[in-house]
C-alpha cells in the first residue's frame, strides 16, 4: 500500500519534504530547509526515516526551502539518486554555494548543516539531470516531470505505480513575464494530488497593476535623488524584476541599475536556458536577438571601493541584491547604508518569511542590529528611508490554485506548503473538485490505498454514440479520450457535453 509521510511543509511554508513509500521502496519529494531558521531547527523532521535506505529524491525546483537539506542527507548516509531538470541542477549549485558561504560567515560552527564535501558529492555523483516529459523508470515506479512555471526548470512531478497515479505540484507559478504557464491537460484525474497552498485564501492585485505601482514608486524615488535597494531572490525574482524595469525603462529618468552577488551568475544561467521560457521571450531572442533581462543601464560592481564611492555621491541608482528576505549577504550590506537616508527607498517584493529581517521591516520595525559582511562589525541602524512592499510573487494565488485543482480533479487532495488558515481556506473553495481533502501536520502518515468515489446506483450518464446508440456509465466514470489529436482523461459528463456540442 503506498503511503506518504509529511517530514516538512505540513501546515507551514518552508522545509518541503514528503516521503513516499511504495512497494518496499522509499522516495523523497523535495528536501528543503526553513529559510527563517538556523541549525537543526531548519531541517525537516527526519525522525523515523532511515535516510541511508532512501532510493531517490525528486526535486521540484532549486529554491532552498525545497533543496537546502539535501547535502545534509548525504552527511547522514544517503547514497541514492537525485532527479531534477538540467536548469534546476545549474541553479542548485549556485544556491548551495551561497548558502554555504552564509553558514560559514554568519552561523555558529556547531549549527552549520553541511560542508562543501557533501555539496560536491551531490553535484558530481548523485544528481541526475532530466527534462520535461522525459518519462523515466525507477524500480517499480514511472516518473514524469511537467512544467510548473514557478522558476526556471521548476516541475510538477507525476508518479505512476501499477494502476496508482500521484501528482506533486511543487510550487506552482503565476502569470509571469518570462516563464511558461503550467498546464493540466496531461495530469487530470490522479488518485492523489499533493498541492501547495502558499497563497490559499489570498488573491493579489494583477501583475500589471502591481508592476505599475512598483515602477511609479521607483521613478518617484529616482526623481527625488534617492537610492533604491531591492532585496531579491537571485533565482526567479531577480529576473522578474529586471524584466519589469527593462520593459518600463523609457518611463524612467536616466540612472544606473546594479545587479549584485549571486544574481549576476544566476542571470547567466537564465540566459543559457531561454529555450525553457515563454514563447514571446524565445521568439524575441531567436529572431531579433533581444535579451529579456539586459539593457544598457545594467551594471555590476567591480570592487568594494566602487560600492563605497557610490554612497559618497548623491546620484540616484537602483540596486538588486540578495538575499530576498534580508537574511544576509549583499542586501544587508546595502541596507546598512541606504536605510539612514530619508530620500532612499527599500522596496520589498513578494513573501517575507516571519522571523527574517525583511518580515520585521515589512511589519513596521525600524531599529535593527545588522552585521556588515565585509567588516564583520555589528551596527545599530535606525531605518529612516521609505519602505514599500510590492506583492510580486512567483506563486499561484488563490483563484489560480482553485483553477488548477478544479481541472485536475483528484480522488484525494493533500494540501501542504501553507499556514493552516491558508490551507483551510483553499480546501473550502475546492471541496466539490476532490473526493477527499487532507491537511496533514508534520510527522503525519497518510495511507494511499485506492478508495474510488462511491457513485449512487441510480445516477448514470448517457453518452450518445449515434442516433440509435448510447453508452450508459456511472456518473463519476472517467476514461482516456483522444480529441483533436490530443489525449486526456475526461469524466462521463464532459464526454457527453463534448459529443452533444460537436
Amino acid at each position: 500500500m503506498p503511503q506518504l509521510r509529511i517530514l516538512g511543509a505540513g501546515r507551514e511554508v518552508g522545509r518541503s519534504c514528503i516521503r513516499l513509500d511504495v512497494n518496499n521502496h522509499h522516495f523523497l519529494l523535495d528536501c528543503g530547509i526553513d529559510p527563517a531558521a538556523t541549525g537543526p531547527k531548519a531541517l525537516p523532521d527526519f525522525s523515523g526515516t532511515s535516510l541511508e535506505n532512501l532510493d531517490a529524491i525528486f526535486v521540484s525546483h532549486a529554491h532552498l526551502d525545497h533543496t537546502g537539506a539535501i547535502p545534509e542527507l548525504v552527511r547522514r548516509g544517503f547514497k541514492g539518486k537525485i532527479f531534477m531538470t538540467l536548469p534546476t541542477l545549474a541553479l542548485v549549485k549556485l544556491l548551495w554555494q551561497d548558502e554555504l558561504s552564509i553558514m560559514e560567515r554568519e552561523w555558529p560552527k556547531e549549527d552549520r548543516l553541511w560542508s562543501s564535501k557533501e555539496m560536491h558529492q551531490v553535484l558530481n555523483k548523485l544528481a541526475v539531470p532530466t527534462t520535461y516529459h522525459e518519462l523515466f523508470k525507477l524500480d517499480s515506479i514511472s516518473v514524469n516531470f511537467h512544467n510548473a512555471g514557478h522558476i526556471l526548470g521548476s516541475t510538477m512531478t507525476e508518479l505512476m505505480y501499477k494502476d496508482f497515479r500521484m501528482v506533486y505540484s511543487g510550487d506552482l507559478g503565476t502569470s509571469s513575464n518570462h516563464l511558461r504557464y503550467w498546464r493540466t491537460e496531461d495530469l487530470a484525474y490522479p488518485d492523489v494530488l499533493i498541492c501547495e497552498g502558499t497563497y490559499g485564501g489570498k488573491n493579489r492585485k494583477s501583475r500589471e497593476e502591481t508592476s505599475k505601482e512598483f515602477i511609479e514608486s521607483v521613478r518617484a524615488t529616482i526623481e527625488s535623488g534617492g537610492k533604491i535597494l531591492i532585496p531579491t531572490f537571485s533565482v526567479g525574482k531577480a529576473q522578474e524584476i529586471l524584466k519589469i524595469l527593462k520593459d518600463s525603462w523609457n518611463k524612467m529618468p536616466n540612472t544606473e541599475i546594479y545587479l549584485e552577488g549571486m544574481a549576476i551568475e544566476t542571470l547567466r544561467i537564465y540566459e543559457q536556458f531561454l529555450i525553457y521560457m515563454d514563447d514571446k521571450v524565445r521568439r524575441a531572442y531567436l529572431f531579433n536577438n533581444i535579451n529579456p533581462f539586459r539593457w544598457g543601464a545594467l551594471r555590476t560592481f567591480r570592487s568594494i571601493s566602487e560600492r563605497k564611492r557610490m554612497y559618497q555621491g548623491d546620484c540616484p541608482c537602483i540596486i538588486l541584491a540578495p538575499s530576498g528576505m534580508l537574511r544576509g549577504g549583499w542586501s544587508i550590506w546595502h541596507m546598512i547604508r541606504i536605510a539612514t537616508g530619508e530620500k532612499n527607498l527599500i522596496a520589498l517584493c513578494g513573501h517575507m518569511e516571519e522571523g527574517t529581517t525583511g518580515h520585521q521591516l515589512m511589519t513596521g520595525a525600524r531599529n535593527f542590529t545588522l552585521k556588515d559582511m565585509i567588516s564583520k562589525e555589528s551596527k545599530e541602524i535606525e531605518v529612516r528611508c521609505k519602505v514599500a512592499h510590492f506583492d510580486i510573487s512567483a506563486h499561484a494565488m488563490h483563484n489560480e490554485l482553485c483553477n488548477y485543482i478544479s481541472k485536475i480533479k483528484p480522488e484525494r487532495l493533500v494540501l501542504v506548503h501553507g499556514d493552516e488558515a491558508s490551507l483551510r481556506a483553499l480546501a473550502e473553495s475546492v471541496r466539490q473538485h476532490a473526493g477527499e481533502i487532507i491537511i496533514p501536520s508534520i510527522g503525519e502518515a497518510i495511507n494511499l490505498e485506492h478508495k474510488p468515489l462511491p457513485a449512487p446506483k441510480e445516477v448514470h450518464v448517457e453518452i450518445p454514440i449515434s442516433q440509435s446508440t448510447s453508452i450508459i456509465v456511472p456518473k463519476n466514470f472517467s476514461m482516456r479520450v483522444k480529441h483533436h489529436g490530443k489525449e486526456s482523461f475526461m469524466r462521463a459528463e464532459e464526454i457527453r457535453s463534448l459529443i452533444n456540442n460537436r
